[in-house]
């Protein structure tokens, strides 16, 4: 079973279903062993539904049921995928079923389901019955016939998190529920009132009713840009819907009628800052489309990114992360890079020194990795660069202790920036390791060293990251990383040495600077000025002539 993640919130509204759409049940309570259980390789349930239910929910004379549908309550995923799943339905005529109620062998009637379904959640999910069931009253005699479902999930494997169901409490033991995990259970199993919301439905004989329970809800604000759009089906049995998103002023259609068998629609793209869209849910069956359907609105958030440099954090606060923006996750460091929840990145003293000064830090031991990712920037040049100080310390142990464990031939140190949303690989804008990357993770200075990473050509919403991790059980390590600022480059003092070529030939040179054009120099009478600008260089050295007096000198990288 595969699950992925979305968070949304559902309402339902009952007033305009279709007649040929009968629900049992309105209650807003969960369970999660009916229809099955998700936790389990292998479950069964029965639940059934009376002839007063039935005939209440508008089971009158005749009724050809082609789908059903359940409705899952919130429990944050997407896409939960179950194979081989069963269903089989017959007529009922019990009230309640006995204490250790048993599981039926389901040979002495056809099979209405066998396949594949997709949960979603919340909402409502159908499936379309592969062999219709027919359900006909029989005006009571000798005795009210109901019907029963029985469920069988022989898919054979589970993981979290799983489906949850909406429920209706029913006065009587109505659904009965077994599960396990090393083969299909068959013995008697658990009773219970806690029996699902239900929604019957039979073919079509209208166009459908227009889509309900909009999310984001209409005139929604402060709306994610992440959001994709859900519905629920208003009834009548469609076969699927035309999805279209649109800003206005001047008209500018994101989707413009696209089709969908599905209830959710996940958007192409990212959505725009503080801006109004509208959408719009066309229903389709048969018949045609639905008529009247409405135009819904929503507002996204304002743009929380920094866009004020330079910017700094040295971790000093009280609280690590130092504030909500900032994320930890883990996942490896392969594509495609999937990330969850993490908190291996901590706050800590800054090359295990106690004072004052803190850092970010994470020990890296084992088969275990972390990303520490910064807020979203908004870049609107491409002349920034990203410092921070970098340090690699044996586990606990400061500069002047043991010295870091040379054995983590698989650990790996990663820089990435990408816009936030989606990472790989090809993020990485600078990565230390021990298999053959120029910036070699063992020679990482135990004191700390100063990094600094151009930001060429990065313009837009951005975020950065910082990966540590291991493969193997090996070397014991801490990472750190401190002083964190973006912003225009910050040019280092050149180191200048003086040395005399003849009697009074002299030479002034000094180190290559980093992102320095060229390079001032000044001459003084005295150490400390005032100075006097003597010329303009772009070599690392300048030749001059002695003079009878004493002469200082400063040598200035700049960046033209």
């Amino acid at each position: 079973m595969r699950k992925y993640v979305i968070i949304i919130l559902l309402l339902f509204s009952l007033s305009i279903l279709a007649a040929e759409d009968y629900i049992i049940g309105t209650g807003t309570g969960n369970q999660n062993n009916i229809p099955f259980y998700g936790g389990n390789n292998y479950s069964w349930s029965r639940f059934f539904f009376t002839a007063d239910e039935l005939l209440a929910a508008g089971m009158t004379g005749t009724v050809e049921i082609s789908k059903i549908g359940f409705q899952l309550a919130v429990n944050t995923f997407e896409n939960y995928v179950t194979n081989d799943q069963r269903i089989y339905i017959r007529e009922f005529y019990d009230e309640t079923y006995p204490s250790s109620p048993q599981y039926v062998n389901p040979s002495g009637y056809p099979i209405a389901y066998q396949g594949t379904i997709s949960w979603t959640s919340p909402g409502w999910v159908f499936i379309q019955l592969t062999n219709p069931y027919t359900y006909t009253y029989n005006g009571g005699s000798p005795v009210p016939n109901g019907i029963e479902i029985l469920w069988e999930n022989r898919d054979g494997s589970a993981q979290s998190p799983y489906p949850r169901f909406t429920y209706t409490q029913a006065s009587t033991n109505r659904a009965a529920y077994k599960y396990n995990n090393d083969y299909f259970p068959t013995g008697s199993g658990t009773r219970t009132k806690s029996r699902p919301n239900v929604w019957f439905i039979s073919p079509a004989t209208t166009v459908p009713n227009p889509a309900v329970n909009p999310v984001p809800a209409n005139e929604a604000t402060g709306v994610e840009i992440t959001t994709n759009l859900k519905w629920t089906s208003g009834g009548g049995d469609p076969v699927d819907y035309l999805v279209s998103l649109y800003r206005t002023d001047p008209l500018t259609f994101i989707v413009n009628n696209q089709v969908t068998t599905s209830t959710t629609y996940i958007l192409p793209t990212l959505l725009d800052y503080s801006t109004t869209y509208y959408w719009r849910i066309i229903p389709r069956n048969s018949f045609g489309n639905a008529v009247a359907c409405p135009a819904w609105s929503f507002t996204t958030m304002a743009d929380p990114s920094i866009m004020n440099y330079p910017w700094t954090e040295n971790f000093d606060g009280s609280s690590f992360p130092p504030n909500s923006d900032w994320l930890r996750r883990g996942g490896d460091l392969v594509d495609p890079i999937q990330l969850g929840g993490n908190s291996l990145w901590e706050q800590d003293d800054w090359l295990n020194i106690a004072g004052t000064d803190k850092a970010a830090r994470i020990n890296i031991w084992g088969n275990l990795n972390g990303w520490l990712i910064t807020p979203q920037f908004l870049f609107t040049e491409d002349s920034d660069y990203l410092y921070f100080d970098l340090a690699l310390l044996k586990y606990n142990q400061n500069p002047n202790g043991t010295p870091p464990d040379t054995t983590g031939l698989d650990d790996r140190f990663a820089v990435l920036i990408s816009d936030g949303y989606t990472w790989s690989t090809s993020n990485i804008v600078r990565e230390w390791n021990n298999t053959g990357s120029p910036y070699v993770l063992n020679d990482i200075n135990p004191w700390g060293e100063r990094i600094c990473i151009p930001l060429n050509g990065l313009t837009g919403h951005k975020r950065i990251a910082f990966f540590a991790g291991s493969t193997t059980s090996n070397a014991d390590n801490d990472f750190m990383i401190n002083n964190l600022y973006v912003g225009p480059l910050v040019l280092s003092k050149p180191e200048v040495q003086l040395s005399q070529t003849g009697d009074n030939n002299c030479v002034l040179s000094w180190n290559v600077v980093y992102g320095a054009s060229g390079y001032d120099i000044y001459s003084s009478d005295l150490p400390t000025g005032p100075w006097n600008f003597v010329i303009s260089t772009t070599a690392n050295q300048y030749r001059f002539i002695a003079g009878t007096s004493k002469q200082f000198f400063q040598v200035k990288a700049v960046s033209r």
